[in-house]
């Protein structure tokens, strides 16, 4: 009678808390993880919990020494890229909303419609009947420009604009920081375009400044309402689709700029995006009565979408996302109920080799897409291993 298969690997893998140990040593003690950490230790608990029933229902000698056939197939070993993912959520928006605050006085006379784009020369709003433009620029408007001024950036900004307006036709502005005669009478060109006062000179209040088209959102002011400098007219956003997600700080170090994101829509959609920014200031939120006690200390994750128009027209719409938390590129990886745990501690796969099978040791890596990562000089890509059927 031959003696039941049991003594090169037990049924039961080494606890979540504790570390693979490489093929032949003893499990490393009990170790602190983090996020990660316990997220891979669940993974690999399911894993090897998996493995380990399938280790249960091996072929075992019964009363007759005979064994009771259990199926089994093979699956290749692999080399590929593998992308750990978690899954959390965001939303779908226009990203960062920004207050367009008035700079004249008078009485506001026209604004634009909520959810009108607006783009460089088009007027944002009206005041006493004059039109407020758009242009485009980062820096807001604090000094008259005009002959005479000390150099700067805003100069630069204002002739950039001129000229994209096609006010210089003779190509005499040259765009640096230096406001000249050219400048002077691209300035009264533009106003005379827009219904202003041609004067040469621009105003704080002249105009807008954004840092490209916006999409209005919610006007704070009415039609027939004081306009005063720095009183609020509308809110504005950017027009591209965008998911933002607020994100544990705890995870910042491992989401990257270029990172691929998978998000599921309201009804089941799906669609594919790319991590475009993430935050390096953390906020805490809480709630309660004491919200220090409670908060969650969150980094914004802003995500370009590759496809905007598969999100439809949905504003401020939930959306889950499962972002990239850790690559592995070109690793050899096998299915996870591939794995056995060994008696004598560690882990195995069970090599088919043209009928005959074996045991080689392996140390755990990456677990992701149904895959392991596994290392050890024994295996080698397009091997076969052992799987139950």
């Amino acid at each position: 009678m031959s003696a039941p298969e049991t003594s090169d690997r037990q049924p039961f893998p080494a606890p979540p808390g504790t570390a693979p140990a490489a093929d032949g040593q003893a499990p490393a003690g009990p170790r602190r993880r983090g996020w990660r950490g316990r997220a891979a230790a669940a993974a690999t608990a399911v894993a090897l919990l998996a493995a380990a029933a399938w280790w249960l229902a091996r072929p075992r000698a019964g009363a007759d020494g005979t064994a009771d056939p259990v199926a089994t197939t093979t699956a290749a070993v692999v080399r590929r890229d593998l992308r750990a993912q978690e899954r959390v959520s965001g939303t779908l928006g226009y990203g960062e909303v920004r207050t367009v605050a008035n700079g004249r006085q008078g009485t506001v006379t026209g604004l634009p419609e909520e959810g009108a784009v607006l783009r460089r020369g088009q007027a944002a709003y009206r005041v006493d009947g004059r039109p407020v433009p758009l242009l485009y620029g980062r820096l807001p408007s604090w000094r008259e420009l005009g002959l005479g001024v000390d150099d700067g950036a805003d100069v630069r900004q204002l002739e950039r604009n001129l000229v994209a307006l096609g006010h210089d036709p003779d190509r005499e502005v040259t765009v640096d920081d230096h406001f000249t005669a050219a400048t002077s009478a691209a300035v009264k060109r533009w106003q005379e375009a827009v219904g202003l006062d041609e004067t040469g000179t621009v105003r704080p209040g002249d105009a807008v400044w954004q840092p490209g088209p916006v999409r209005v959102g919610e006007l704070k002011a009415s039609v027939g309402a004081a306009a005063a400098p720095g009183s609020p007219v509308f809110e504005a956003t950017a027009t591209t689709r965008v998911v933002t997600i607020d994100l544990d700080a705890s995870r910042q170090p491992y989401v990257h700029r270029g990172d691929r994101v998978d998000l599921e829509l309201p009804g089941g959609r799906t669609t594919t995006g790319r991590v475009a920014s993430v935050g390096k200031v953390a906020t805490a939120s809480g709630s309660g009565e004491d919200p220090a006690s409670d908060s969650t200390a969150t980094v914004e994750v802003t995500v370009s979408l590759d496809r905007p128009k598969a999100t439809g027209t949905l504003d401020q719409a939930p959306v889950d996302a499962d972002i990239t938390t850790e690559t592995r590129k070109g690793v050899l990886a096998v299915p996870v109920n591939a794995l056995l745990a060994l008696a004598e501690g560690g882990y195995a796969v069970e090599l088919d080799q043209g009928g005959a099978r074996r045991l080689v040791g392996v140390t755990l890596g990456l677990f992701a897409d149904g895959l392991v990562e596994v290392k050890g000089g024994g295996v080698a890509a397009g091997d076969r291993v052992v799987v139950p059927a």
